[in-house]
C-alpha cells in the first residue's frame, strides 16, 4: 500500500527534468541573442556600403555630365568608396560626339602603384600534374 505523503512520480525526476528544461531554455536564448546581434552587425556593414556606392555613384555621374560638356575624348577615374572597394568608371567619346560608357563598375581598391596581376588562386588548368 502506498505511503500518503508519497508522489506518484518521484520529485526527484520531475526536478531534474525542469532543470533540463530550464539549462535547454537557456540555450536557445543565448544563440538567439548571438544570431541576433551578428544580424545587426552584417546589416550595418551593408548599409554603409551602400551608401558608401550611391555617394560614389552620383559624383560618377557628375563627372559624366562634366565630361558630356567638355570636348577631352576619354575620361578614366576610381572613386574611393569603401577601404576595399572603388568604383572605376571609364568614358569615351566617340567621333560623332557621342559618350560611351566603358566601364562603370566597383573593383577592389588598391594604393596607387600596386599591382594585383602577380596574386592569383592556384586554378586548375587542364593540364595534369608533372606533365
Amino acid at each position: 500500500m502506498r505511503e500518503k505523503g508519497s508522489s506518484p512520480i518521484g520529485v526527484g525526476v520531475l526536478t531534474v527534468l525542469t532543470v533540463l528544461l530550464v539549462l535547454i531554455l537557456a540555450v536557445f536564448s543565448a544563440l538567439t541573442y548571438t544570431s541576433a546581434r551578428a544580424d545587426l552587425a552584417l546589416s550595418r556593414t551593408n548599409a554603409d556600403t551602400v551608401s558608401a556606392y550611391y555617394a560614389a555613384d552620383s559624383e560618377a555621374a557628375g563627372l559624366l555630365d562634366a565630361f558630356r560638356r567638355d570636348t577631352d575624348p576619354e575620361l578614366e577615374a576610381t572613386l574611393p568608396m569603401t577601404q576595399s572597394q572603388s568604383l572605376y568608371i571609364h568614358l569615351l567619346r566617340e567621333e560623332d560626339g557621342a559618350v560611351s560608357i566603358l566601364a562603370w563598375e566597383v573593383v577592389p581598391a588598391r594604393e596607387e602603384g600596386e599591382d594585383l596581376e602577380g596574386e592569383h588562386l592556384p586554378v586548375f588548368n587542364g593540364a595534369l600534374p608533372g606533365a
